[in-house]
């Protein structure tokens, strides 16, 4: 669970960050337009309080007359960057530093344009000064009034703008420095939480590993009553549920097996009668002709198997059933159940062929014996049943790096879908089940094949299943 719990950290962490640098983005755009605008309407309140004085001080005098004296003072006495004074009669321009002699024909257009409007009695905020101030200067220009109220001159403020950068760095690094004790705060507040909410989820998983393991004994507690403990209720419900479910699919398969065994011990008495009766009729030549009698012991003999049948497929589904395993050779095993079961091929006019295609012509496999042979037998009683007469029951042996294969095929193909029920009724119940006691052998074989770890299946060919197939593992 704790993969569960780093993932979700994970994407809460990444969304953390993200927010911060887009928020310290953000904010240290409009922390440096907001500073911008303050440092320049304080500017602007600095040139508009020395025009005033200049008009008040010099009336309807010439401003040039008078710079040096009132003028360059203040100028000393603020120590901010430069002030210029333009009359607007004479359009002399005096106070620049760097170039004394400067007169208006000298200014660029923009320059010009900008000196006008402030002589027209507008209020302006300009850089097109620099080249005669000092770079990133900027210039706050405001008229100058005399007694009667009209313009006469103009004062250009030329101010560099504070440097904010630091200001910047230090306001960003405090956010920065909030923000990363917030998010170790908000980490482990998360962990707390997700430690509350997600452990259960592990102790959840817990529980329904023990479920598949059909281990009913043990039950959450809970006492909260959210989401996660309603969960947690229902799946005690659902252990309850597939406990009792359990315990009832055993007792009827039980009592399924126990009905199996007495009714099959129950027919081998009339079996054993209707035997010993057909020998005394065929003894005694009575009028009933020697082939019916001869038919009638063949079906008494197909009922006496599928009773011996239904005897070892419950013994085979007993979960005290053990095997005899000794180191046995599979091939000889195969070749003895061949011979069991010559006889009933030649009746069916079928011929039985194995051909062995294995570097040596030994299996070494330890199994038991009679048990294997039994398997081996029920598979070819189920292929003489369901192939053709007058046809070859192949059987091939082959091998390759992991496993051994034997093949059990006929050799014209004509084993069609519709004897598949027949093979395999239980994955084919849209009709009646009338055909499991022809599939007892199957079943006996397959049951068989998996205590030996042995695979017993079916292989399709031209859409018509027509191959047992044995995997054996090296």
């Amino acid at each position: 669970m704790s993969k569960l719990i780093n993932k979700i950290l994970l994407i809460m962490s990444t969304i953390l960050i993200l927010f911060v640098v887009s928020f310290s983005a953000v904010f240290g755009y409009l922390f440096f337009q907001h500073s911008q605008n303050i440092e320049s309407s304080r500017l602007e309140s600095t040139a508009l309080s020395l025009a005033d004085i200049l008009s008040k001080s010099t009336g309807n005098n010439p401003l040039t007359n008078i710079y040096n004296a009132n003028v360059l003072q203040l100028v000393n006495i603020l120590e901010q960057g430069e002030i210029w004074l333009v009359d607007k009669n004479t359009l002399q321009i005096v106070g620049s530093r760097f170039n004394p002699a400067l007169t208006y024909d000298q200014l660029p257009a923009q320059a010009a344009n900008d000196l006008q409007s402030i002589l027209n009695g507008q209020n302006i905020r300009t850089q097109t000064f620099n080249i005669y101030t000092q770079p990133h200067y900027t210039t706050i220009g405001v008229p100058i009034y005399d007694n009667e109220g009209n313009v006469k001159g103009a004062l250009l403020f030329h101010s560099k703008m504070p440097t904010l950068k630091f200001s910047w760095y230090d306001g960003i690094a405090l956010m920065l420095f909030c923000s990363i004790v917030l998010f170790v705060i908000l980490i482990l507040l998360l962990k707390v939480l997700l430690k509350k909410y997600v452990l259960p989820l592990e102790v959840l998983n817990q529980f329904i590993e023990k479920i598949l393991h059909h281990n009913y004994t043990s039950h959450i507690k809970t006492k909260a009553s959210d989401e996660i403990a309603q969960l947690a209720q229902n799946l005690n419900r659902l252990s309850l549920y597939l406990q009792n479910l359990e315990t009832t699919s055993k007792a009827k398969a039980q009592s399924d097996n126990n009905l199996i065994i007495k009714t099959a011990y129950k027919l081998h008495t009339p079996l054993k009668e209707l035997k010993h009766d057909i020998q005394e009729l065929a003894q005694k030549k009575s009028n009933i002709p020697e082939s019916y009698l001869k038919q009638m012991q063949k079906n008494i003999d197909k009922l006496d198997m599928i009773a011996n049948n239904l005897l070892d497929l419950s013994q085979l589904d007993n979960k005290d059933f053990t095997l005899q395993k000794d180191l046995l050779n599979l091939i000889e095993i195969l070749q003895d159940s061949i011979k069991a079961r010559e006889k009933v091929a030649k009746e069916q006019n079928i011929k039985i062929d194995l051909k062995i295609s294995l570097a040596k012509e030994i299996i070494l496999f330890t199994g038991d014996k009679n048990r294997l042979k039994q398997m081996f037998c029920e598979t070819l009683d189920k292929a003489l049943q369901i192939y053709p007469q007058k046809s070859d029951l192949i059987i091939k042996i082959l091998e390759d790096d992991n496993n051994y294969y034997i093949y059990m095929q006929n050799n014209n193909d004509e084993i069609s879908v519709e004897h598949l029920p027949e093979m395999f009724p239980q994955f084919y119940q849209t009709a009646e089940d009338d055909t499991i006691l022809n599939s007892i052998e199957l079943k006996i074989a397959q049951h068989l094949a998996s205590l030996h770890q042995i695979k017993l299946t079916t292989e399709k060919q031209s859409d018509k299943y027509t191959i047992f197939k044995f995997t054996i593992s090296k």
